[in-house]
């Protein structure tokens, strides 16, 4: 015979139906046996092989997407709908040539071709055609350049093999969950106790609180009884004797007529004589305020809000794990937790029991080689079991957590005690941080920004641009303020509220005050300005001026309260000032960040590096651009620049001087002239003067 394609022929080797079981030609959906028409066997894209009456049904309970989709049964697969509905789905072949061999009912099979009775089928991997010799060059696709051929009983074979072995698989599958399902009704069961448990020792507390109460009034209105029946039996007690008094009198006949009658007249008209005696000296009026029909419209009320019943159908082999695209040491990261039912669908309420576990895998190589690698993986090991969960209510959940040495970790979450999809989960905390949000407006030489809270706006300084932008949250810029005044090179700027704003001129040593309108209100130009470069203000409205080497402060009125020199290293300069708690003055040079209380005394040093950094013998190592103070934690959160590594970082402070981390930019993400930092919630907005950028980092 002569071809133009490779052909290899595998030898023939009989099979035996009795290895094959009816239970592998039925239907794993429906268990109907596969036949010849509604029930015939489809194969999916995901090579599971589905009755078409299956089939069909599962297209008319499938959500309508483009293209049209069904979820495999077997494995849940997405699989594609062909254009030509679900009868266009490929037969499957190998099942179909199963059915054959068993309706026959031979132990050896060997098909033969119907045009050729005595050559022998072959199968035809690569074009998936079944042929003979004779038809082989009519039949097989010329276009292959090879070509797998196989006797058509062995490919049989083969599925059968594969049958075999996914349908033992499927059955440990089906021993497995049947374990776990069992297990989950042993749960449900024992939850249901627990809570039946639970309802009644509340309704028993309830019963016993009624009960009490019941008791508590019935002795209530007894002991009154009681108060008033003796009141009342001692008036008795009282008129008897009076009454035998008066019966002794009569019989004695000591009395005469005119005296018994004086004494009868004058003590019925005596007062005392007839409260004492006359009238009941209490009464046999009791009532109780029980307000019933109110008390049980409440106890109603309450009973009916009492043990709200939290059910879910969350799966967690559809839930998933988010994580951040980056993630870094001394600040939190959030994952978020998306849970879905067992269709995908994500889920709108909250509640499940979720279990979050945090691991150490592996330290970087810097910190597992350093001398305290045990003392660092041991804090490290402790940091992970920090981890916060808040439950959003809105099917979502937050794993909060933060950690302080770069490594490799693994998150792990569960819910009803089993993992969800992509849990175990390996995340990377890096030393390095980038920026979570950069204001999407152009500038040219920002230096100051000041976010507004109440307003929720943000004020940059746009001094190239000669003028101060006023935006919303998002960056949509709302107006802009401008006025000649910015034509002189302004360096400082704070906002007072009231749409009043403060900026410092470094040209013409002037201090204005200027509405968002771009009207001046006041300004002030002082003759001992040496060259000011920064301006807060303190919470008694006094503005704090940075100049060379002082520092000025003036009142609200734009009057001068006080001056004082800045405590000087040689060649030293005042670059940046901020207030900080009781108003006391934060001063940072181009060697040393101070601190000052509102008097202008010398409090301390801060230090913006951990201790035993290597410092020059002359000056200080480090160059303060820009400085400001968290009220709400004390902590001083300042950007200075390394001059022996020529590296500029944001540092964290605590109030007290101590060092506390630094947030180290990304390479590709270096701080360029970096002159302003305000600070809100957890975030650090940074004004970059020659990338002219205004850029958050998170800080805490």
């Amino acid at each position: 015979m002569t071809t133009t394609t490779t052909t290899s022929l595998v030898e023939t080797v009989n099979i035996n139906v009795d290895d094959f079981s009816e239970t592998f030609l039925t239907c794993s959906t429906c268990l109907y046996t596969y036949d010849g028409n509604t029930r015939k066997p489809k194969l999916l894209p995901c090579s599971h092989s589905v009755c078409l009456y299956c089939v069909t049904q599962l297209a008319e309970l499938a959500p309508e997407t483009i293209p049209p989709t069904i979820r495999c049964p077997l494995c849940r697969e997405i699989c594609a709908i062909p254009n030509g509905g679900v009868i266009a789905f490929p037969a499957a072949f190998f099942i179909n040539q199963l059915l054959d061999v068993m309706q026959r009912q031979r132990k050896d099979v060997v098909p033969s071709c119907s045009n050729h009775p005595s050559d022998q089928l072959l199968y035809c991997e690569t074009c998936d055609l079944v042929f003979c010799e004779h038809c082989q060059s009519s039949v097989i696709n010329k276009k292959c350049d090879e070509h797998t051929v196989v006797p058509l009983s062995i490919a049989i074979k083969r599925m059968s093999e594969i049958v075999v072995y996914r349908a033992k698989g499927r059955l440990r599958a089906l021993d497995d969950a049947h374990v776990a399902v069992n297990k989950e009704i042993v749960h449900l069961d024992g939850n249901v106790d627990k809570i039946v448990e639970q309802i009644n020792a509340a309704i028993q507390e309830v019963s016993n609180l009624v009960e009490n109460r019941r008791r508590v009034l019935i002795e209530t209105v007894r002991v009154r009884r009681d108060e008033k029946r003796k009141v009342l039996k001692d008036q008795l007690e009282v008129i008897q004797d009076e009454k035998k008094k008066l019966q002794k009198d009569l019989e004695s006949c000591k009395m005469d007529i005119r005296s018994m009658a004086r004494q009868l007249k004058d003590g019925a008209a005596d007062d005392n004589w007839q409260r004492r005696i006359i009238e009941p000296r209490e009464n046999a009026f009791l009532r109780i305020n029980t307000n019933s029909e109110q008390m049980l419209i409440d106890v109603e009320k309450n009973l009916n809000e009492f043990g709200k019943l939290y059910a879910s159908n969350t799966f967690p082999g559809t839930s998933t794990i988010e994580v951040p695209s980056h993630m870094g040491v001394h600040v939190e990261n959030v994952c978020t937790l998306i849970t879905r039912d067992v269709d995908g669908i994500a889920r709108k309420t909250g509640g499940d029991p979720v279990e979050v576990e945090l691991e150490l895998v592996a330290l970087d190589a810097h910190l597992s080689t350093n001398r305290l690698a045990n003392a660092f993986k041991k804090r490290a090991e402790e940091e992970v079991k920090n981890i916060r969960v808040t439950d959003d209510n809105d099917g979502t959940y937050q794993l909060a957590f933060k950690l302080t040495h770069p490594g490799d970790y693994q998150i792990s979450v569960k819910i009803f005690g089993r993992p969800v999809a992509n849990s175990p989960l390996q995340i990377r905390i890096d030393n390095w941080h980038c920026y979570d949000w950069q204001m999407p407006v152009t500038f040219l030489y920002p230096t100051k920004c000041w976010w507004d809270e109440p307003s929720k706006r943000m004020f940059v300084l746009d001094s190239g641009n000669k003028r101060v932008r006023v935006l919303k949250e998002d960056g949509d810029v709302i107006t802009d303020v401008r006025n000649e005044e910015f034509q002189s090179k302004t360096v400082g700027m704070v906002y007072l509220g009231n749409e009043e704003l403060v900026v410092l001129s470094w040209k013409r040593k002037m201090l204005t005050k200027i509405n968002t309108r771009g009207e001046i209100l006041e300004s002030v130009q002082f003759s001992e300005f040496c060259q000011p470069t920064d301006v807060a203000v303190d919470s008694r409205g006094r503005f704090v001026i940075a100049d060379m080497t002082k520092i000025f402060i003036f009142d609200g009125k734009f009057k001068p309260v006080l001056s004082f020199p800045v405590r000087e290293t040689k060649g030293a300069e005042v670059k940046c000032v901020a207030v900080g708690m009781d108003d006391d003055v934060i001063v940072g040079t181009t060697d040393e960040l101070l601190l000052y209380d509102s008097a202008g005394r010398m409090l301390r040093k801060l230090n913006v590096s951990p201790p035993g950094t290597p410092m020059p013998k002359h000056g200080g190592r480090f160059n303060i651009t820009t400085v400001t103070c968290d009220v709400s934690t004390g902590q001083i959160v300042v950007i200075f620049t390394d001059k022996i590594m020529d590296r500029t970082t944001i540092g964290v402070v605590s109030y007290k001087g101590d060092f506390l981390y630094s947030i180290e930019p990304g390479a590709q993400e270096k701080f360029q002239a970096p002159c302003g930092i305000f600070v809100h919630k957890n975030k650090a907005f940074v004004t970059d003067f020659e990338s002219n950028t205004v850029r958050s980092y998170k800080y805490k």
